[in-house]
């Protein structure tokens, strides 16, 4: 077990309010999710399944074209300004979005959303390569990670609720009103950085990043290194996967109303399954990444790995058990709770991290340019399933595509722990 650094009374409040912070993004991202059935079934808009993840490429798209501009940005002016920035322009797209009934709209809305909501990742790791010690790390990620589960499970929950009683535009106003109001906290109560040394515990050293391999370098040479790593390529590649797996959650309301022939309501509630496994998840993950050994993390995030498709291969085949429709649903959440456990310490710990360990002064443009390759695969992923969801028996397809990209990207994370592992005891022997 590691010696791992104490949170200061500081730290803690601004662990807080940065939990909360990313939370309400999440909440008014995923209200978009929660909304989409009831967006596709109404006649004055009349969007088809293959129309939606049209929307949601261009979403993606969005994303890459924010990862660029937020990760000079928050290197250059700070994590606060930035955040303020994605926090109170997505509340904004949001109602503009609710406003609209064109199909063109929305694409161009969706894409703004996501370019202002890009800047939460990076805006974050600046805040934390500030503020922590790098033994704090996995447990800081680890609690900003279950925020963003918070954030989607009070949206596929409440906005399920809602949706009985408001229209889906009505919807979007209430996640809109949540995000700005939060904006004034965020303004209120964060400092960029500490005034004092903040880390508590048997730590006499100070977090202080002027060894670091890029102190005083310019973000050329940085993003040279970065292109000539084989360690940021093998997490950019299973960051591409992990995203696409992760997205899936964006169909899982459709998929669960037409292959259970369930309400939308119920669909989208039941639907939370899966950021509640997340959450579950990432909240244990955090301490092991700070805890256990490397081999030992490379070991467990392995096995959750292949745990995450085989809950894709039993909802393949899950109508040749014979269930009844109520058992039916009950295992497919099942499968869902399971599925976002086993996959999400993957998706948010090792690449914040690394990000900050291996960025440095440059950890937002690292944290962006990563994230970059999350958005490309999803942007094509988004388009591939609406379009694949609508053919002859669809969602089966989906499914088995879900499950090739999985175990591709299942053996990636493990390469890419198993090669930090190694770069860790060399760091060690050379000490």
């Amino acid at each position: 077990m590691k010696n791992i650094a104490k949170f200061g009374s500081s730290q803690i409040r601004l662990l807080v309010v940065m939990y909360f912070a990313y939370a309400v993004t999440m909440i008014m991202r995923q209200s978009l999710m929660a909304i989409s059935p009831e967006l596709i079934a109404d006649p004055a808009v009349g969007l088809t399944k293959t129309d939606f993840g049209k929307i949601l490429a261009y979403g993606n798209l969005g994303g890459m074209t924010g990862k660029m501009i937020f990760g000079w940005s928050t290197d250059k002016f700070g994590g606060k300004s930035n955040f303020l920035v994605a926090l109170i322009s997505v509340a904004l797209y949001l109602i503009l979005f609710g406003l609209n009934t064109d199909f063109t709209g929305f694409c161009v809305i969706f894409f703004l959303i996501a370019v202002s909501k890009s800047g939460g990742w990076p805006s974050l790791a600046k805040l934390i390569e500030n503020w922590y010690h790098p033994s704090q790390y996995g447990r800081v990620w680890g609690a900003i990670s279950t925020s963003s589960r918070i954030g989607t499970i009070i949206a596929t929950m409440g906005f399920g609720y809602l949706l009985r009683y408001l229209t889906w535009s009505q919807t979007l106003y209430v996640a809109a009103a949540v995000g700005l109001s939060f904006a004034t906290v965020w303004f209120i109560f964060v400092t960029e950085k500490p005034d004092e040394q903040v880390v508590e515990g048997s730590f006499d050293n100070e977090i202080d990043h002027s060894e670091h391999k890029f102190f005083n370098k310019t973000v050329g040479y940085a993003l040279l290194d970065f292109s000539k790593s084989l360690r940021v390529w093998l997490i950019f590649l299973a960051m591409m996967g992990l995203t696409v797996m992760m997205n899936f959650l964006d169909f899982v309301p459709m998929f669960l109303k037409e292959t259970l022939n369930i309400s939308t309501s119920d669909a989208v509630m039941a639907a939370s399954a899966f950021p509640f496994g997340s959450f579950m998840a990432v909240l244990i993950g955090g301490y092991i990444f700070d805890a256990l050994s490397p081999k030992a993390i490379t070991r467990v995030m392995g096995v959750l790995m292949i745990i995450s498709v085989l809950c894709m291969v039993l909802i393949l085949n899950l109508d040749k058990l014979g269930l009844a429709a109520d058992q039916n649903l009950t295992l497919v959440q099942a499968c869902l709770f399971v599925f976002g456990f086993s996959i999400s310490p993957s998706y948010y710990l090792p690449m914040s991290i690394f990000s900050i360990k291996y960025g440095g002064p440059f950890s937002g443009a690292l944290i962006s340019l990563l994230d970059l390759g999350g958005y490309l695969a999803s942007a094509i992923s988004s388009f591939t399933v609406g379009y694949v969801a609508d053919l002859p028996n669809g969602w089966y397809k989906v499914i088995l595509m879900l499950i090739a990209i999985g175990l591709v990207t299942s053996t990636l994370t493990i390469l890419f722990l198993h090669g930090e592992a190694k770069e860790e005891e060399k760091q060690e022997l050379a000490v």
